[in-house]
C-alpha cells in the first residue's frame, strides 16, 4: 500500500511541484498569488492538510495517512517563496517543503543555471534566491527544506565523481545550516537508476522527480510529483487533485496521446 501512495495515485497522498509564486513570472515556472491562494482554498475545502517529512516517513513505512495529505513542494528557493507564498500558506494553515541550491542561497542572488538565462534577463525580480536568514525564519515557522544540488545540473549526464559532489556537498551545506537534510528534488525532475542509487548513498531518505512523461514505478528515492504552473486555474488544479488525473498523467498513455496530437494535421477551415 505504501508504494501505491508514493506513486502519487492515491486519494490520501498528493505530491505537487511548484516553483515561483509571482504576479508576472516565467511561464511554466510560476503561478500568480491569486491562483496560488485559490489552490490553497480548494485544498482546504477538500479536506487536505500539509504533508510533512514525518508524514512521508509514516507513509513510506507502510502506515495509513491521518487524513488526506498534500505535499506542497517548491523547487529552487525563489525569494517569493518567502515573501509571497509563505504568508498565503500560513493563512490557510499549510506548510511547504522547499528545495534549495545552497551556493545561490549564500548570496541571495540570481537563480542561474542551464536553460534559464533568458528568464533571468526577462524576470530579474522573480529569478532571485532567498537568503539563509529567510530560510531559517521559515524553518522556525514549521516549513521544511531539502537539497536541489549545488549547481542545478542534469544529474544523469554527470560522471560519478561530480554526481557524488552535487548530491553530498549540497546535503551537507543544508544540514550545516538547518540541522538536517533528508530530501532531494532532482533538478529538471531528471533521474536514472544510477542517480537514485547515488542519492541513497549520499544519505538522502527521500527524493522527488517531476516527470514530463510516464513514471509507473516509485519508491522513497523516486517519488513523482505533478507539476503546477501558470495554466492551473481553480478548475484545472482541482482536476490535478483527482486520482484519475494523476494516474493518467503519470501513465504511458499521456506521452502516447501527446505524440498522437503532434502528428495530427491542423484543422483547416473550409474555403
Amino acid at each position: 500500500m505504501s508504494a501505491g501512495r508514493l506513486r502519487n495515485r492515491s486519494r490520501e497522498a498528493v505530491f505537487l511541484g511548484y516553483h515561483s509564486v509571482a504576479e508576472e513570472g516565467p511561464p511554466f515556472l510560476s503561478v500568480t498569488p491569486e491562483a496560488f491562494e485559490r489552490h490553497l482554498a480548494l485544498l482546504k475545502r477538500r479536506g487536505f492538510r500539509s504533508g510533512t517529512l514525518a508524514d512521508l516517513a509514516h507513509v513510506a513505512g507502510g502506515g495509513r495517512p491521518d487524513g488526506k495529505l498534500a505535499f506542497l513542494t517548491f523547487d529552487d528557493g525563489y525569494v517569493d517563496n518567502y515573501a509571497t507564498a509563505r504568508p498565503l500558506l500560513e493563512a490557510y494553515g499549510f506548510r511547504a517543503i522547499v528545495f534549495l541550491v545552497p551556493p545561490l542561497i549564500d548570496g541571495g542572488g540570481p537563480l542561474v543555471w542551464e536553460r534559464v538565462e533568458r528568464h533571468v534577463r526577462d524576470y530579474p525580480a522573480v529569478m532571485r534566491a532567498m537568503t539563509w536568514t529567510m530560510v531559517e525564519s521559515m524553518a522556525a515557522e514549521g516549513h521544511e527544506f531539502g537539497s536541489h544540488t549545488l549547481t542545478h545540473p542534469r544529474l544523469p549526464d554527470l560522471d560519478d565523481e561530480r554526481l557524488r559532489r552535487e548530491l553530498s556537498e549540497s546535503r551537507e551545506q543544508v544540514e550545516r545550516r538547518l540541522g538536517s537534510c533528508e530530501a532531494l528534488a532532482y533538478p529538471f525532475g531528471l533521474w536514472s537508476p544510477r542517480v537514485a542509487a547515488a542519492t541513497g548513498r549520499a544519505g538522502y531518505s527521500y527524493a522527488f522527480t517531476l516527470p514530463y512523461g510516464a513514471q509507473t514505478h516509485a519508491d522513497r528515492l523516486t517519488i513523482p510529483r505533478i507539476a503546477i504552473d501558470h495554466r492551473d486555474d481553480e478548475r484545472r488544479f482541482g482536476l490535478k487533485l483527482t486520482r484519475a488525473y494523476r494516474a493518467f498523467a503519470l501513465s504511458r498513455g499521456k506521452p502516447a496521446l501527446r505524440r498522437l496530437l503532434r502528428r495530427a494535421p491542423a484543422h483547416q477551415s473550409p474555403a
